[in-house]
């Protein structure tokens, strides 16, 4: 048997990547998640790092893939899909795709034209917009009617509905191929006009006040041979955060108080510490705009971190069938348990640490009966003895942390001892074994799907690490095509330090990006592994306070240079998905703030857990020292903040 070409290095989105393939390989739990109001009439807008699943979801709601998903529907593996797309209309069960979906980029084009906000200008990026919106939304009807040519588009009828207001940019001719003639001689005339060397009063300009086509493409109705045709609209715009400012701030004001009656989506990069505001003003979220992180669809309470782990699990079996010498299921690959042998090399090693670490307690009568009964769970090798080890370490700790000195000490009942324990308790347990015995902690299809931090170009890049484990295998002839828990981890670790190492490289800030980041690590693990665990399972996040963060969102050039380029840094690694945001609310003792996780796969690289929740509040003028000279040598042991 040989090995195809690893099915997880090819990206979903990518043009190369055929209708047919591309259909195969998507999953359709995703609209699992996604809000049904998304189909609403009112502007979305849907953001997530790079990778997060956007484009994807873009494509597969444009005619090509649609008629993809039609001509499969009788393809067992694709049954989901095709149930999904009929379940939100996108599909008639008899009359096949129902949903004009027109994708437009903003990462080519819209850049040449002039910066600025004036009149002029603002009518030059409408008329291109316009005229795009118009050009795509014929194309895509000649697409799902299966005619190409301009010859063709003759027998695409248009009609429009009575409450359209006037029109002054866009006409409302009534034959397809006159609205793609007109369409392309109005983005001709746009870059007449920025080639012009005359100066702007004398050039003559597209004059487009509105977004013109968004009115014309909900009140258009097309018909073929005298029969209704894609009666349903969706306008997409992909790459919003390619757009200049002004350009973006225009865009979506203009559209939110428009108030299209058909969705229109904007998809764009999440942004941190942006000053501009997102909504126009009036706006109110859950009407005019409704805002969705693709991220945190999967985090949401609906279903929890087990909604993602399905995903996962769906995205990787549809990779794993483009390949013929291993099971279809991705997780049958993965070994979930450790062997008898494995365990007891790992026990072996965590008992020894355990009485090491408790030789100092021998002589102290408070803590016999709990020494007893550690004596008892070192004598049964096991892993639920070994975790049951590092609790009671744990919890002794945190026992002998809160006593002072007396004369007589009262003895530690085991029922007392066992009140403390707690599910947290025995995770940092876990991750205290994995540190100290060398227990494997990074494996199985659970901690793979945490590992992607839900980002599916996370998902499908420690997969594909994975699958070359696979190969290596094969070709040593291995008796099974199974990958151990230690060797899972080993791949997975050697990726997440191969992102790591990438960073310089790949990002603008990516020498202070690194340093700041491996602070941060070295100061989460400073507070995760005190032998006490006093933040288990463990910390993974640093959190600014409001106060904090208002000096880093308003730093300038000239007054705070140091503060400005912090901001830089933090917010390339928040759309860079290196650090994930979430907002801290105030509570009775702090005011509230932004909290700031590491993303999965760094907590991977610097060994600390992929829970969230564990934070540690700082300054940021502590940040600011990290960002430059990188990893301190001594963790501070208390930022209090002023």
């Amino acid at each position: 048997m040989t090995f195809k070409a690893n099915p997880f290095l090819e990206r979903m989105s990518e043009k190369m990547t055929s209708d047919s393939d591309f259909v195969r390989l998507f999953s359709p739990k995703i609209f699992e998640r996604l809000d049904e109001r998304a189909f609403d009439g009112a502007l979305h807008l849907l953001r997530s790092a790079p990778g997060g699943g956007k484009t994807t979801l873009l494509r597969a709601l444009t005619p090509p893939a649609l008629n993809a998903f039609w001509s499969a529907r009788k393809n067992p593996d694709l049954a989901e899909s095709y149930t999904r797309l009929v379940s939100r209309g996108v599909l008639d069960a008899q009359r096949g795709p129902q949903l004009l979906g027109v994708l437009l980029s903003c990462a080519s084009g819209y850049a040449d034209l002039p910066p600025g906000a004036d009149l002029k200008k603002e009518t030059l990026f409408r008329a291109l917009f316009d005229c795009r919106v118009v050009l795509r939304a014929m194309r895509n009807v000649a697409a799902l009617t299966a005619l190409s040519s301009n010859y063709d588009l003759s027998a695409i009828k248009l009609s429009y509905d009575e409450e359209l207001p006037t029109l002054q940019g866009v006409p409302l001719l009534t034959d397809a191929a006159s609205m793609v003639a007109w369409a392309e001689q109005l983005e001709q005339a746009v870059y007449a006009s920025l080639d012009s060397l005359k100066p702007d009063h004398e050039r003559q300009m597209p004059a487009h006040y509105r977004f013109e086509s968004v009115l014309w493409l909900q009140a258009v109705r097309f018909s073929v041979g005298g029969e209704p045709f894609a009666p349903n609209r969706l306008l997409m715009i992909d790459d919003v955060q390619r757009l200049r400012r002004s350009q973006r701030e225009l865009l979506i004001d203009e559209l939110t108080i428009m108030r299209p009656t058909i969705p229109v989506w904007l998809s764009e990069r999440t942004v941190a510490m942006d000053e501009v505001a997102l909504l126009s003003q009036g706006a109110r979220e859950g009407r005019d705009v409704r805002e969705y992180s693709l991220e945190e669809l999967w985090s949401s309470s609906k279903g929890g971190a087990q909604s993602f782990v399905a995903f996962a699990q769906n995205v990787l079996d549809r990779r794993m069938k483009r390949q013929d010498s291993l099971a279809s299921s991705f997780s049958q690959c993965l070994r979930s348990e450790l062997t008898s042998a494995e365990v007891q090399a790992v026990f072996e090693k965590g008992v020894l640490k355990f009485d090491a670490w408790a030789e100092h307690l021998r002589d102290r009568p408070r803590y016999a009966e709990s020494l007893r009964t550690a004596s008892a769970f070192s004598n049964e090798p096991g892993l639920n003895s070994l975790i049951e080890l590092y609790s009671i370490r744990i919890l002794l700790a945190r026992d002998e942390a809160k006593r002072q000195s007396t004369f007589v000490e009262l003895l530690l009942s085991n029922e007392e001892l066992e009140s403390r324990d707690s599910s947290q308790v025995r995770a940092a347990a876990e991750l205290f074994a994995h540190a100290e015995a060398d227990l494997p902690y990074y494996f199985g299809l659970d901690k793979l799907a945490s590992v992607a931090s839900n980002n599916v170009e996370e998902l499908l890049f420690f997969a594909s690490e994975l699958y070359v484990g696979l190969q290596a295998r094969q070709m040593l002839r291995k008796p099974d095509l199974i990958i151990s828990p230690a060797a899972q981890e080993k791949l997975l670790k050697a990726a997440a330090k191969k992102r790591r190492d990438f960073i310089p490289k790949n990002h603008q800030q990516g020498s202070r990006a690194q340093k700041l980041l491996d602070a941060i690590g070295a100061f989460c693990r400073s507070r995760t592994f005190p032998p006490n665990a006093p933040y288990a399972p463990g910390v993974t996040g640093i959190r600014l306070n409001q106060s904090e963060l208002q000096r880093v969102v308003r730093a300038h050039n000239t007054s705070a240079p140091s503060l400005m380029m912090l901001r830089k840094v933090i917010a390339e690694c928040v759309a860079e998905n290196l650090l994930i945001v979430k907002p801290s609310a105030p509570s009775g003792s702090r005011e509230a703030g932004t909290v700031f996780y590491l993303s999965r796969a760094l907590c991977m690289h610097y060994d600390l857990p992929l829970q969230y929740g564990g934070w540690q509040d700082i300054r940021a003028s502590e940040l600011e020292k990290w960002m430059e000279s990188g990893r301190p040598q001594v963790m501070p042991l208390d930022l209090e903040m002023p």
